[in-house]
């Protein structure tokens, strides 16, 4: 029951969530295109949600390092939480992102499997139960261990851009979180 995955998983209720692993993909095959690093070797974190607005990619803290000016970071951002329109719109409506989805979920996978088995410092962003903020679902970077979740690791320290845009996520983000329980406890 889920009592005892609470217990497994160091008071972080872990036995749902979701996999936003998607948006960091898409962040990281973005960085890379715009800033020349490597996209194997490129890592920014992805909080909030899974659905526009609610997807924020921490550009601030993305490693490596890069710099990107105001007008940089916003139309990066947009880029980034419409990247699965842009793509179905690519597609002229004839399909969605199954590739890109099948790696994220594979490269979430493979995460999970690598930390039960031991490795360390095995860290993805995930949508789960937090206390992060005051919305009861958020994603943020989780680092995962033999015993699934064992530590969110929060959102670090955002910039102003980055704090509007969680801000201004709340009301959306906070909706869809009350949907979610609506049509979970149908």
């Amino acid at each position: 029951g889920s009592e005892n995955r609470s217990k497994r998983s160091s008071g972080i209720n872990a036995e749902y969530g979701g996999v936003t692993t998607l948006d960091v993909v898409r962040a990281n095959t973005f960085i890379s295109e715009l800033k020349g690093t490597p996209v194997t070797q490129t890592q920014c974190p992805v909080i909030g949600g899974h659905a526009g607005v609610t997807i924020l990619p921490l550009l601030s803290q993305v490693e490596p390092s890069c710099t990107f000016g105001d007008e940089e970071r916003a139309a990066l951002t947009t880029r980034i939480q419409n990247a699965g329109t842009e793509v179905v719109e690519a597609k002229a409506g004839g399909g969605s992102a199954t590739l890109s989805m099948a790696y994220a979920g594979a490269r979430f996978a493979f995460a999970l499997l690598q930390a039960m088995n031991g490795a360390k410092n095995v860290v993805e962003c995930s949508y789960v139960e937090s206390d992060v903020t005051d919305m009861q679902f958020f994603s943020t970077p989780l680092l995962l261990g033999p015993n699934g979740v064992e530590q969110n690791l929060g959102m670090g320290t955002l910039i102003d851009f980055e704090q509007e845009a969680l801000e201004k996520m709340k009301p959306e983000l906070t909706g869809s979180i009350e949907k979610g329980i609506k049509f979970a406890n149908q």
